[in-house]
Formats: C-alpha cells, structure tokens, sequence
C-alpha cells in the first residue's frame, strides 16, 4: 500500500485537503506535510517513489517540476497532484510535459478531488507495503558488536534491495551507530527529537535525521544514560507511528537496555535478533536474555539468534549454544576483524569497504534470507535442474553443529 502525502505550506489548506482526501475510497497511507512544495521535495528522507503526492501552493516554479523529475525518474504518469488558484496555460503544458497526472484549481470541487483519487486507487503505483517491518537488534552481552551489526545489515537492505531504511539507536551509555556508516554529524540525536515530540512532523524529523546513505538514515543515540532517562515509551511510540508509513524498514538497536522504552520496541518487532558469540559468558547471558524474552510473552519465532565473530573451533559448539540458551539459530557472521575494523574507524559501512570481505558476504547472505532475490532464487532452481552445485557466493555459511 503506497503513502499518499498532501504538501501544503498553508496548514489551514493542508487540512482541508487532508479532510477531503479522508473521504475517499483509496487505499492509501495519508501523511500531512505543512511545508513549502519545493522545500519537501529536496528533503532527502521525506519523498520516496512509491509515494503520490499533492502538492497545494499559489504557484509553481519551474523548480518544483524539475525536483518532481529527478524523485520520479520513471517515464509515463508522474504519481502526482498540483493544486494551485489559478493554474496558468504555460503551467499546464509543463506538468504535461512533466507527466503530471493532473493540475487542480484552489479552492478544490470536493467531488472532482476525489474522483481524482479513485482513479489513483485504481491505478497501481511502485508502493511497496502500507507499514514497515520491524527488526530489533539487542545485546546478550557487552562486546557482542550489536551496534556494528544493526548498522551494516540496515544499510545492505538498503544498498542491495533499494529498501527504504531506518535505523534507531536507542543504547543509552555510547549512541555510536551513525558514526559507524557515516562521518556526518548527526544533526539531533533520540533524545533531542524526544523533546520536542508534542510538536513533531515529518519534516521536523527530516531535519534531525541523519541521511547516511540513499535510502538510509539513523536516529543519533542520545549517547548520554541521563538524557536517554528521559526518552519515555509514549515518545517512541509517537515517532514509530510517523516513520511506519514513510520507511520499508526500520530497526532498533536496544543494546542490553531492558525497560518500558526498550519492551515497547520489542512488542512492535516483527524479529528480534539476539546477539551473541561462542563463550560461556555469553551462553550465561544469551539464555537470561531469552528467559526474559520469553516471560514478556515473544513466541520462539520471533527470537532469531546471531551468532557474530564466529569462528569455527570455538570452545563452544553451535549445538552446545542452542540446547543451553533455547533458541534457533538464524544466522552466522565470520570473525573477520580487519575489515570491520577498517570500516568501524572510517564510518563507512563494511559492504562498501570491503564488500567481497567474509563479513560482508555473511550480511549479504543475511539481507538474502530475510528479502530473497526472485532472481537469485529463479537462477537456484534453474542450476539444480541442469545439475549444477550453487555457487559459492550464494551459498549461506553453513550451519555446524557439534556434538
């Protein structure tokens, strides 16, 4: 279901539109944005292709057109909407021009307006699903490398399966994850954005996001225990309803926080993602973590475990760790600590430095698993018809269990 978003920078107007559009049979997200038209669409996270727009200004550059361009670069039908007073001949002819879907006259005819919406309900967009999935990454243990997990495999959902992604760094103690896979500085972090949450809308949040890469971008952790204190379970939850409709993706990293904010997280995850390494301590702490897991009420199936900086004669065996902490395990990544070294101190992401390293092959593999490729998967069948063994870049590290 694609996200129909109305742009005014006339939030009196912008409501109208908002309560017209309500009326409507379409079967589509509804977001209000109260800016200029031309400031929203050069926002890097707010406008995304699978999104129709309404766009309500007194007039329209020829800027606006150009920005509608480069959002949709697709030929055919620009997914979009232009309402304006008194819309002249030479902006008609560019929106043609432009592949518009049509222009609007202001004050709107109720009628017009949404016969203009059921024939964008009948027509298909891009639009992937009407509410992002939601993963949750959390810490067994100190030095688990959590964090440096969370940040590389969002940004491989968004390099390799063009998703849009956001990360939320909720560790309390370091708020280190945007540094991991960019060197920009964050612009607000969770807890600045959590002050001013009674007053918060997309493009305030646009603001104090920061856009790591194309398709991704990171909340700052507070990165200090007293203001994290004062991030309460409403404020996520108030941000996680606006960012739903806007992202394909969104993942938390609660780190080894257990509180109201962290379990209001877990309990709007679709997988949490356990993660842990090869030693007794952590074999103590990964079956406390998942006892507590299981007494808020998450079924088996939602707790996929990591196994990360895996390596193949550790002192505990893969069997050993799934009998003592009660779970399966989902994936594995390799020790492999020059590369994630390497990427740690540059804050760029590891697929990007060293993407044939083992540890950006596992997350690869990792982002395969959880959104196959059609035509990796087509290719698969095809190779076992003729007989053919996979190849090895395919190829999931295997999983040995000893006894």
């Amino acid at each position: 279901m694609a996200k129909l978003i109305l742009v005014s920078a006339d939030e009196t107007r912008a409501r109208q539109m908002s309560s017209m559009a309500g009326q409507a049979a379409t079967q589509r997200q509804l977001q209000l944005v109260c800016a200029d038209p031309e400031k929203a669409l050069g926002m890097a996270g707010l406008i995304h292709p699978s999104d129709f727009l309404i766009l309500q200004a007194d007039d329209f550059s020829p800027d606006v057109l150009e920005r509608l361009r480069q959002r949709f670069p697709e030929p055919g039908d620009v997914p979009c909407i232009l309402v304006t007073p008194s819309p002249s001949a030479e902006l008609l002819m560019r929106a043609m021009r432009t592949g518009i879907r049509s222009v609007l006259r202001w004050p709107l005819d109720p009628r017009e307006f949404n016969d203009e919406l059921e024939r964008l309900a009948a027509k298909p967009l891009n639009g992937g699903s009407s509410e992002a999935r939601t993963f949750t990454f959390a810490s067994c243990k100190g030095g688990s490398g959590t964090t440096f997990v969370a940040a590389n495999f969002g940004y491989a959902i968004a390099a390799r399966r063009n998703r849009r992604v956001l990360l939320v760094d909720l560790v309390q103690q370091f708020g280190d994850s945007a540094f991991l896979v960019t060197d920009k500085t964050p612009p607000a972090t969770l807890a600045d954005i959590c002050q001013q949450v009674d007053r918060l809308d997309l493009a305030l949040l646009d603001a104090c996001i920061t856009h790591a890469h194309p398709n991704f971008d990171v909340i700052a952790g507070a990165g200090d225990p007293v203001k994290a204190g004062d991030i309460k379970s409403a404020h996520l939850e108030n941000i996680l309803d606006l960012v739903r409709p806007a992202y394909d993706v969104i993942i938390f990293d609660v780190g080894q926080d257990i509180n109201p904010s962290s379990i209001m997280v877990l309990d709007h995850s679709d997988t949490i993602y356990p993660v842990l390494q090869l030693s007794l301590p952590y074999l103590r702490a990964g079956r406390s973590l998942m006892e507590i897991f299981r007494s808020l009420g998450y079924p088996n199936d939602r707790l996929q475990l990591v196994i990360n900086e895996f390596e193949k004669h550790s002192p505990v065996s893969l069997r050993t760790l799934e009998e003592t902490v009660g779970g399966k395990i989902a994936h594995i990544l390799p020790s492999d600590p020059k590369p994630a070294r390497d990427a740690s101190n540059q804050g760029v992401p590891v697929l990007q430095l060293a993407e044939r390293s083992p540890i950006a092959r596992a997350l690869a593999q990792m982002v395969d698993t959880v959104y196959p490729n059609p035509a990796k998967q087509d290719d698969g069948l095809l190779r076992k018809l003729l007989g053919h063994g996979k190849d090895r870049s395919g190829q999931a590290m295997p999983v040995e269990r000893h006894a």
